[in-house]
C-alpha cells in the first residue's frame, strides 16, 4: 500500500509539473546547512521548444527477453503444478502505461486440453490462462496483456503449469507432465516519464535508479577540453556510478560542449558553460540538479568549482556526502578528512581476515526455497584474486542447513555448487525411528531438519566473482497406484550463520594477469581508493581516451564499490616520479611517448611499441622452450588474427613496471582511438571476458585473442616455508640441487659422527 501511494503521489507531481506555467523552467535554488550562500537564478535559453521536447520524449518503448530477466536457458516446466517465478523491478521515474508478454512455449501431447492449462501471473494475480490444446503443441505463440496498474517496484513474473494426463489415479510426477517456455519470450513494455523535482536528496536519482537492471549509460559533459586535474574528478564520480551500477556495468560517452537528450553529468571548472545553459555563479565547490532544457523529464547533475581543485572537493562529496545532501543546489564549504584506505579492505571484496556468514551476503528471503523441484540458492561473493590456497585441501565453508524431513530414507540431496562446478552432494535424512532419536544426535526442531556440514571448496574453482550455488533436490517417493498425493510441502533453507572462511590463506599471485585486470581490476583495486594508482593520459587526449578512462574507473568502482579519490592522472613526462606506483597507460604509438620508451619492456610479439609482430630470435625461442611457451603457435594465431582482421588492431598488454620491480603496468592502445574504444568495448562485454587472458590480448575486429608469452613476477608475500616449498615445486633443478645438499649434508654429519664413535673404541 505504502509504495502505491508513493507512485500515485509521482505520477500527481508529474502531472502538476507538467501543467504549470513554468514551464520554461526558471527557479530559484537555496542554500542548505553547508553554507550561507545567497540563492542563484538558473534558466535555459529556447523555453518556446520545451513543450514540444517534452510530448517527444516522455513515451519510451522496453522489450526485454526472459533471459535478461533472468531465465538462463529454456524455461521447464513440470509436475502437476510446476512453477517458475521471474523478477523485474522498474524506475522510480517511469510509470508502466501498457505490457505485453509475447510467450513462445510447447507442452506435452499427452496432456489432457480440457484439464491442462498455463497460468501467466503478475505479483500473484492471473493476468491469463492459456489453453494446450493437442494441437500446437510442438511450439506456440501467445501474446498476454499484463495490467499495467499491477506494477509495483519490485515485480514477479510467474509461470505456472496445470497439468494432468488422466483423469483417474495419476502420478504427479509423470514423465509426460511438462511444458517448456523459451526464454527468448520477450516482455514488452511502454512507460511514461515522470519529471522529478530539482533535489539532491534524490540521488543518485535520476541518473542511476537501482530498480533498474539495464547497463548505465551516463554522458559526461565537458564545456570544453578538460586537462588532467579536471579528469581526475570526472573519473573520481565515474568510479562513483560504477560502484552503484555494479553488476549491471557502465558506460560514460563523453560529450564536449553539448547536451545529451538524456540524463547527464557536467563537470566545470571555471566560468564556461554549455551553450543555451546559465548556471549561478559559482563561488566555490557546489553541487546543483537542473532541468535538462532538451528533455523535461531528464536532468543534469553539475559539479563545479571555480577551479580544478574545487572540482575535486565537488566531486568527493557527491561521492561520499550523499546523505547529507539537499536541495536543488549546494555549496560545499569544507569535506572532513577521508581516512587512508588498507590493502584488502574494500567494500566490494568479502573480508579475508576472518569468517563471513552468509548473513552478510545475502537476505535471508534469497536463502529459502520452496517445491518439490525449487529453484537453485545463488549466493554472490567476492574476493581478491590473488588468495594463494596452493595445496591446501579447500577453501572451509561450515554449512548450516534445514529442510522438511524425509518421510523415508531416499536420495534427497542438498547439492554444493561454486561456480557451477560440483563440489559435493549432502544426503538429506529421513524421520529417526524412536530408536535412533534415543542413540542419534537429534536432527528435529520444530518440524525440520538441522544439518550441519563442514564443506572444502576447492580453490582452483574460486575466482575474483564467484557464485555459490546450493540446490536442494527432494526425491518423489510413489505410493503405488491411486495412493499418490501430491503435497508440495517440500521446504530448504540455509541458515545465515553458515560461513565461509579465507583468513588462513596468503595473498600471493603471478602477474601479469590480464584476467585479472579486467575481471578484478587487479592489482589496481587492491587500495580501495586506488591509492598506488596513477593514469598515464596522453597530452592531447581525444574523446575515445577520456571514455577509456573513465570506464575504466567506474570497473575499478565497480569491484571496490567504494570512490578512487586517491588516483593520480599524469604525463608520460612526469612518469618517472610516480615509480612506486602502478601505471596504467592509454593512448596510441603517435600521442602515448611511452609506448616508444618502453617498447623493449612490453611483450616479446610486439615490435618497438608498434602493433606489428616481431621475428623472434635463438636467443629468444630458447627463452620461450624453458618458460614452456610454445611462441610458434603464438606466432601464428597473431598473424592470423592481423592478416584476416578488418585493417585495424586494439590491444591490451600487461608487464612489470620498468620504474620498480614487482609494480605492475597494463597498457590500452590501438592503432588509432576507434580501436582503443573498440577493445574498451569488448572489456565490458561479459560474453568476451573470457578471451581476456595472459599478459597480451589484441583484438582485430569482433575476433580476440589471448597471449601468455612475457617474464611473470609475483605481488604479495608468503611464509617463508611456504614460500620453500612453493620455489622448489617450480624448480626442478633447484630442487635436485637442494636434496643433493641436504643428502650431502646428513652425510657429512653421519661420518663425523660414526667416526667420533670410532675414535671412542680405539680409545678404550
Amino acid at each position: 500500500m505504502i509504495i502505491k501511494i508513493r507512485r500515485a503521489l509521482l505520477v500527481l507531481l508529474a502531472v502538476v509539473c507538467a501543467t504549470s506555467s513554468g514551464m520554461a523552467y526558471a527557479k530559484k535554488h537555496h542554500s542548505t546547512s553547508r553554507g550561507n550562500d545567497a540563492p542563484a537564478e538558473v534558466t535555459v535559453a529556447d523555453e518556446t521548444t520545451e513543450p514540444a521536447k517534452e510530448k517527444s520524449n516522455e513515451i519510451s518503448h522496453y522489450s526485454y527477453t526472459l533471459e535478461e530477466l533472468g531465465a538462463g536457458s529454456p524455461i521447464d516446466l513440470h509436475t502437476v503444478n510446476g512453477r517458475r517465478s521471474l523478477k523485474l523491478s522498474m524506475r522510480n521515474d517511469e510509470v508502466i502505461t501498457a505490457a505485453k508478454l509475447k510467450l513462445t512455449y510447447a507442452w506435452s501431447p499427452a496432456l489432457i486440453p480440457e484439464l491442462s492449462h498455463l497460468k501467466v501471473l503478475l505479483n500473484d494475480e492471473l493476468m491469463s490462462s492459456l489453453a494446450l490444446p493437442r494441437e500446437g503443441n510442438n511450439g506456440h505463440t501467445s501474446d498476454v496483456q499484463l495490467d499495467s496498474s499491477m506494477f509495483i517496484d519490485f515485480n514477479q513474473l510467474t509461470l505456472e503449469l496445470i497439468a494432468h494426463y488422466t483423469r483417474e489415479c495419476e502420478d504427479p510426477m509423470h514423465s509426460t507432465l511438462w511444458a517448456n517456455v523459451s526464454n527468448l519470450s520477450k516482455l514488452e513494455l511502454t512507460v511514461r516519464h515522470l519529471k522529478l523535482p530539482d533535489d539532491l536528496a534524490l540521488l543518485p536519482a535520476p541518473f542511476f535508479d537501482r530498480l533498474d537492471n539495464r547497463k548505465l549509460v551516463l554522458p559526461f559533459i565537458f564545456p570544453s577540453q578538460p586537462n588532467n586535474e579536471v579528469l581526475h574528478a570526472a573519473g573520481v564520480v565515474a568510479s562513483w556510478f560504477g560502484a552503484l551500477s555494479n553488476y549491471r556495468g557502465a558506460q560514460f560517452p563523453v560529450m564536449l560542449n553539448t547536451l545529451p537528450e538524456g540524463n547527464g553529468v557536467m563537470l566545470v571548472a571555471g566560468s564556461t558553460v554549455p551553450a543555451g545553459l546559465n548556471l549561478p555563479v559559482i563561488n566555490g565547490p557546489s553541487l546543483a540538479v537542473i532541468a535538462n532544457p532538451l528533455n523535461a523529464t531528464a536532468k543534469l547533475l553539475v559539479v563545479m568549482g571555480r577551479d580544478a581543485k574545487e572540482l575535486d572537493i565537488a566531486a568527493q562529496a557527491l561521492t561520499l556526502g550523499t546523505a547529507t545532501l539537499t536541495g536543488s543546489y549546494v555549496s560545499v564549504k569544507q569535506m572532513d578528512d577521508i581516512p587512508l584506505r588498507k590493502p584488502y579492505d574494500a567494500p566490494g571484496w568479502i573480508p579475508t581476515d576472518r569468517a563471513v556468514h552468509l548473513a552478510e551476503l545475502a537476505k535471508q528471503s534469497d536463502l529459502q526455497v520452496e517445491g518439490l523441484s525449487p529453484d537453485m540458492i545463488r549466493v554472490n561473493f567476492n574476493v581478491p584474486p590473488d588468495i594463494f590456497a596452493w595445496r591446501s585441501d579447500g577453501v572451509p565453508m561450515n554449512l548450516h542447513y534445514r529442510y522438511t524431513p524425509r518421510p523415508v530414507a531416499d536420495r534427497s540431496t542438498l547439492n554444493v555448487n561454486i561456480n557451477n562446478a560440483f563440489i559435493k552432494a549432502l544426503p538429506l535424512a529421513s524421520v529417526p525411528s524412536k530408536i535412533e532419536k534415543k542413540i542419534r544426535l537429534p536432527l528435529l526442531e520444530d518440524g525440520q531438519a538441522v544439518s550441519s556440514e563442514v564443506v572444502l571448496i576447492p580453490h582452483d574453482n574460486i575466482f575474483g566473482q564467484n557464485q555459490l550455488q546450493l540446490h536442494y533436490f527432494f526425491d518423489y517417493t510413489k505410493q503405488g497406484y491411486c495412493k499418490d498425493v501430491f503435497l508440495n510441502n517440500e521446504r530448504g533453507v540455509i541458515d545465515q550463520d553458515s560461513s565461509i572462511d579465507f583468513s588462513s590463506f596468503p595473498h600471493y599471485a603471478a602477474l601479469p594477469n590480464l584476467a585479472f585486470f579486467v575481471n578484478d581490476g587487479f592489482p589496481y583495486t587492491r587500495m580501495a581508493d586506488l591509492s598506488e594508482t596513477a593514469v598515464v593520459m596522453p597530452d592531447n587526449a581525444g574523446g575515445a581516451e577520456m571514455e577509456t578512462y573513465l570506464m575504466l574507473m567506474g570497473r575499478m568502482g565497480r569491484v571496490t564499490g567504494y570512490p578512487a579519490i586517491r588516483h593520480a592522472i599524469i604525463t608520460a613526462a612526469s612518469v618517472d616520479a610516480y615509480a612506486n606506483m602502478d601505471l596504467i597507460l592509454i593512448g596510441t604509438a603517435g600521442n602515448q611517448p611511452l609506448l616508444e620508451r618502453w617498447a623493449s619492456k612490453m611483450h616479446p610479439l610486439l615490435d618497438k611499441g608498434t602493433h606489428n609482430l616481431k621475428l623472434p630470435g635463438p636467443f629468444e625461442r630458447l627463452i620461450s622452450r624453458w618458460r614452456n611457451v610454445d611462441l610458434d603457435d603464438a606466432m601464428h594465431r597473431a598473424g592470423d588474427l592481423i592478416t584476416k582482421g578488418d585493417g585495424g588492431l586494439g590491444a591490451l598488454v600487461g608487464f612489470e613496471s620498468p620504474l620498480k620491480n614487482g609494480r605492475s603496468v597494463v597498457v590500452v592502445t590501438g592503432d588509432n582511438p576507434e580501436q582503443i574504444a573498440n577493445i574498451t568495448a569488448s572489456m565490458a562485454n561479459p560474453k568476451k571476458l573470457a578471451n581476456f587472458t595472459g599478459d597480451l590480448v589484441m583484438q582485430s575486429g569482433q575476433r580476440i585473442e589471448g597471449f601468455q608469452m612475457g617474464p611473470s613476477y609475483y605481488t604479495g608475500s608468503l611464509p617463508w616455508w611456504t614460500a620453500l616449498h612453493w620455489f622448489l615445486s617450480r624448480q626442478p633443478l633447484f630442487l635436485m640441487i637442494f636434496i643433493g645438499f641436504a643428502a650431502l649434508l646428513v652425510a657429512v654429519v653421519a661420518f663425523r659422527y660414526l667416526r667420533k664413535l670410532a675414535d671412542q673404541r680405539l680409545r678404550k
